[in-house]
């Protein structure tokens, strides 16, 4: 059941796009860190416009396991932003329908610092507060 979505991500782009009917149902459920849909159309707006914000999207590293019901997907996202390179690790999980298409999607993906952390003001909030709440590590010192 998997097949599919995993061919959509490692072809990702306008032409992969196009075949969302044969991998969604019409109703799917979309999440992320971001977004929230709620049937096909949307969810193509929303991974339409993952093209237009982002440069050179690409899906790599791609895993999954499933049963007859749900799957999880590991993924890389790379892409270009402001001329820069970055990565987001994330998980993607699917649950089909009686004829094998996704019902429920919903990525989990840490959108802080690959994403929120490129705006320059953001961004030098984002290093202080992590800074502040980083567990120190312990100390070698052999006197304790």
């Amino acid at each position: 059941m998997t097949d599919k979505f995993i061919r959509l991500l490692k072809n990702y782009g306008p032409e992969a796009l196009q075949e969302l009917t044969s991998v969604y149902a019409d109703d799917v459920k979309y999440e992320d860190p971001i977004n929230n849909s709620k049937d096909l159309p949307h969810l193509k707006l929303i991974l339409e416009d993952l093209l237009k914000v982002f440069e050179g999207v690409r899906f790599e590293s791609i895993h999954s396991v499933h049963d007859d019901e749900f799957a999880f997907v590991s993924w890389e996202m790379h892409y270009k932003f402001r001329k820069k390179h970055y990565q987001i690790d994330g998980i993607s999980r699917l649950r089909f329908n009686d004829s094998g298409r996704i019902t429920e999607h919903k990525d989990y993906w840490d959108a802080s610092f690959p994403l929120y952390g490129t705006f320059p003001v953001i961004g030098s909030i984002m290093k202080l507060i992590k800074k502040f709440v980083r567990v120190k590590e312990p100390s070698l010192n052999s006197n304790d």
